[in-house]
């Protein structure tokens, strides 16, 4: 079996620990973008550029392409080193096998009660890096309105310039955030601030309410199901470098 692993290099990736769990799977690895055929497997960073063209041609050719990223609630989380990794798309768009509430009961972040006071309304944006649909528009924040008497503050990216502030301290005093697809409002969510969210794929939809939205009515349901089958689309750097998330993923024997 062939595996091609185009994860960057820079230590930050951990290109190393990806090589080390395919070819514990049995799979011969390549950095290189060689010809992918049925049955081959491909590892991208997001979908983006020249990597959703390579991915798009090895999908053709009947090969399972896998597409990584940081972890949904950081690459620093809970103690561990999280990347999140499903088929062919991300955030939500991709495909990945939820099995039961096993995995988030292990990793036991507790889910803090609904926030039922507040008052600004926080928008979290992403860079819009990706392709279409997880990728925010270009134009998403210049055409957002939000119709309210609160105060509105938009969160800067931390990969942008002055995006240093806390997430927590953003968070404090909020009454809901209104995201496109952000790992910012998975981390909302936890702390009971309730999501209005734009794109229909998110992974974190089933727990927020779809934008727009009387802003005055969020959803205050249930959060425990998204959460565990989420945890299926995220693994500790451990679980990547032996292999397992490759074998649970491609349901590998």
């Amino acid at each position: 079996m062939q595996a091609v692993c185009l994860i960057r290099s820079q230590p930050e990736y951990r290109r190393d620990a990806f090589i080390s769990g395919l070819q514990d799977c049995g799979f011969k690895v390549s950095t290189d973008p060689l010809p992918i055929g049925c049955g081959d497997v491909l590892v991208i960073w997001n979908r983006y550029g020249n990597y959703d063209r390579i991915a798009t041609q090895a999908e053709a050719a009947g090969a399972a392409v896998i597409v990584a990223e940081n972890g949904y609630l950081g690459r620093e989380w809970n103690g561990g080193r999280w990347y999140a990794m499903s088929l062919h798309r991300h955030n939500g768009a991709g495909e990945w096998w939820p099995s039961g509430p096993s995995r988030w009961m292990r990793i036991g972040v507790p889910l803090e009660p609904w926030r039922r006071a507040g008052s600004h309304v926080l928008v979290l944006p992403q860079r819009g890096i990706g392709t279409p649909p997880v990728a925010m528009p270009q134009d998403w924040m210049r055409t957002l309105k939000v119709i309210t008497d609160r105060e509105v503050r938009v969160r800067a990216h931390p990969g942008e310039r002055g995006g240093g502030v806390p997430l927590a301290q953003d968070l404090d005093g909020a009454w809901a955030c209104i995201t496109w697809a952000s790992g910012a409002a998975l981390k909302a969510l936890i702390a009971g601030v309730p999501v209005f969210h734009a794109c229909a794929q998110w992974i974190g939809a089933p727990a927020s309410l779809s934008w727009p939205a009387d802003v005055e009515q969020p959803l205050l349901g249930e959060r425990q199901p998204m959460f565990e089958r989420l945890a299926w689309a995220m693994w500790e750097l451990h679980e990547i470098e032996s292999g397992a998330a490759f074998r649970h993923l491609l349901r590998l024997a």
